[in-house]
Order: structure tokens, then C-alpha cells, then sequence
């Protein structure tokens, strides 16, 4: 099961709309339990020049994600590519964010905030922060066992 973000406009702007957790969570096996994982793809470029540095990605992810999501996550490096709007394939240095939640209940999240309104919160501010049109995220159920 995969849902991606949707875009809305409000007045005149693009802002994302989260899908909440997958329906119908997985029946795991024992041992697992049912969890959400959420990926964020974080671009680094802008306009074809680096625009994140690895010590403001360094910082954003100290001051904006970990206190989000202080029970874990994974952070890996990629390299996206997409079709700019003249044809064009346009690649990029990319952070993916893996965030594994537990389905039902809650992880120990600062303010009890919902996992959309953090994802949420976190896309908007790497936008505004690093001038960036869009974040890729990711949702899906799944079964978790450490």
C-alpha cells in the first residue's frame, strides 16, 4: 500500500496534504507489529547548484527532524532525477529520511503532535529554509520487529 503527497493550493499557493496512516494495516506475524514508514526525499540543489551543504544538512536534521521524531530514523544518501517542464532530465544530490512509527498509539514525540502534523512541519520548514519547490513523501504500512 503506497500514498503519496498531494498537493492543494491555498490562495494562490501550493501546500502539501499528508495522507494520514495507511488503511488497513498489515496483519504481522508475532513478534511484529503493525508500523507506518514514512520517507521524505530531501533535494539539495536548487537551479542546478548546490544549495545544502553537508553542515546545514547537518543542522537541519539536528534541529528540525531528530526532536520530531526522537525514537529513531534512518538517513540515506541518494540521487534523484526527474522531466523539467522544457523535457529536460534534471538530477540531484537527494537525503532520504526513513521514519518507521507505530501504527496505532504513539512513539514518544515532543508535544504529542500526530506523525502528519511533524512530517508536515518539517517538509514546510525545508522548503521555506533551503528555497525548495517540493519534498517527496512516501507512506505506507507496514510490519516492524527490533
Amino acid at each position: 500500500m503506497l500514498a503519496l503527497v498531494a498537493t492543494a493550493t491555498t490562495e494562490g499557493r501550493a501546500e502539501p496534504v499528508l495522507p494520514a496512516a495507511p488503511a488497513g494495516a498489515a496483519e504481522c506475524a508475532a513478534g511484529a507489529v503493525a508500523a507506518v514508514v514514512t520517507e521524505l526525499y530531501l533535494g539539495r540543489s536548487r537551479g542546478g547548484r548546490w544549495v545544502v551543504s553537508d553542515a546545514a544538512w547537518e543542522r537541519f536534521l539536528a534541529r528540525e527532524i531528530t526532536p520530531r521524531f526522537p525514537d529513531g530514523l534512518t538517513v540515506l544518501d541518494g540521487r534523484g532525477q526527474w522531466r523539467d517542464g522544457a523535457g529536460r532530465v534534471v538530477r540531484e544530490a537527494t537525503k532520504v529520511v526513513v521514519l518507521v512509527t507505530p501504527a496505532t498509539g504513539g512513539d514518544r514525540a515532543t508535544a504529542g503532535a500526530s506523525r502528519e502534523a511533524r512530517v508536515a512541519a518539517i517538509v514546510d520548514a525545508y522548503k521555506r529554509r533551503f528555497d525548495q519547490r517540493s519534498v517527496l513523501v512516501l507512506t505506507r504500512a507496514a510490519c516492524a520487529q527490533f
